[in-house]
């Protein structure tokens, strides 16, 4: 599944709320965290690491020319339409514009993993002192160590490979900045600089979708008992693992067990549409199918199935003379019952998501109608569960 995360994240790690401007850290406490960070993890030091102070009109004038040298249009376009035929975001919903407020409004501090270097806003220094310096500070150190940028870019186009290793380079520092403030003989649940402190200081984010939130805070709070998990069974040689041998799916980061394992999410083939042209295709995995279920269904049975997700894909076919976007969506569950389970939620997902749905159809492995987008059909066979919407007709029996 596309992610907004991916689309600039990519370029940049680290983002923590708004704080008072005070003086840029200098190079004595630099070197310092990087000392401490060194030791814990067995890490080297290669080289002195450059910094700077940067404004908030600069924070935003990068930002926008990150995403205009690495994002295509049509890749925003197609990340767009998807994010809205899934139902994560309302239609009038502007991707570019959004993203872009959103992290001008978060960034207060990021290590260029391209620059080789640390920018410091002006506004935020007063917390660099402590938890976001070390958090940065982290992820230069890994940088010297494992090409970071290579390490971060979208592998082979498949976002759950991409969120994955998003949650190894948040988490890990994370988990580093509470082990260097113990280390330091600091209390280590003080605020969480990298987070949003209250609905006045992260407007952007607090009237941000579902999915914005949790795919953001995602590689930080997960990614970080991951890193704790991986702490715990491979010790200091985990830190260098996670880069040799990174995770591949958000499933192995929720359950760290299937990654010790080496549990892959099972490969789903979508369903072809004849006369239309794939405009978008990817994974859809157990994250995306925990927010859909949480923002259309039940917090709680979100927890009890997302579990007993195996393996999903979706694809977008487009006609453009028709100006008709169809969306068919295929996911495998671990036992019938699971399957069943997610079957029927579909309906209240499809309800959810469209102000005008019919139901024309519903028997037990179909549930076919109409909706705001168009023709829909459902289906379940054995732990199969099989959605295409936005059909220009009824299904075929």
């Amino acid at each position: 599944m596309f992610s907004p995360r991916i689309v600039l994240l990519v370029f940049i790690a680290g983002f923590i709320a708004e704080a008072p401007a005070a003086e840029v850290p200098d190079r004595k406490a630099i070197d310092a965290a990087m000392a401490d960070l060194a030791e814990v993890t067995g890490f080297q030091i290669k080289a002195p690491l450059e910094f700077q102070s940067i404004t908030r009109d600069q924070v935003k004038a990068l930002l926008s020319d990150k995403m205009k040298s690495g994002v295509k249009p049509e890749e925003i376009r197609a990340e767009e339409l998807t994010l809205k035929m899934f139902g994560f975001v309302p239609q009038d919903f502007d991707l570019k514009k959004s993203t872009l407020d959103l992290l001008t409004e978060q960034t207060a501090a990021f290590y260029d993993f391209h620059e080789k270097k640390l920018f410091i806003t002006d506004w935020a220094a007063s917390k660099m002192e402590q938890e976001a310096l070390i958090h940065e500070l982290a992820h230069a150190l890994a940088d010297q160590n494992f090409h970071m940028e290579k390490y971060t870019r979208k592998v082979e186009d498949d976002s759950e490979k991409s969120l994955a290793r998003q949650a190894v380079v948040e988490g890990q520092a994370q988990w580093l900045t509470r082990a260097v403030l113990l280390k330091r003989g600091l209390t280590p649940d003080t605020p969480d600089t990298t987070k949003p402190e209250s609905e006045n200081d992260s407007p952007v984010f607090d009237k941000a979708p579902l999915y914005f939130q949790a795919t953001l805070m995602f590689p930080y709070d997960v990614g970080e008992a991951f890193q704790q998990a991986v702490f715990e069974k491979y010790g200091k040689e985990g830190f260098t693992r996670v880069f040799q041998h990174p995770p591949v799916s958000a499933q192995q980061i929720l359950h760290p067990e299937t990654y010790f394992e080496n549990v892959m999410p099972l490969e789903v083939d979508v369903p072809p549409m004849k006369g239309m042209k794939r405009l978008v295709e990817g994974p859809f995995g157990e994250l995306d199918n925990a927010i859909l279920l949480q923002q259309y269904v039940d917090k709680d049975a979100t927890r009890d199935l997302s579990k007993h997700w195996r393996g999903g894909n979706f694809r977008i076919y487009e006609n453009k003379k028709k100006k008709l976007d169809v969306l068919v969506y295929r996911s495998v569950w671990s036992d019938d019952a699971s399957a069943e389970w997610f079957f029927v939620s579909y309906e209240k997902i499809l309800k959810g998501k469209w102000k005008n749905t019919e139901v024309m159809e519903r028997t037990d492995d179909r549930i076919a109608g109409k909706g705001d987008d168009g023709y829909f059909c459902v289906d379940v066979s054995a732990t199969v569960v099989t959605s295409r919407e936005g059909l220009a007709a009824p299904c075929e029996k």
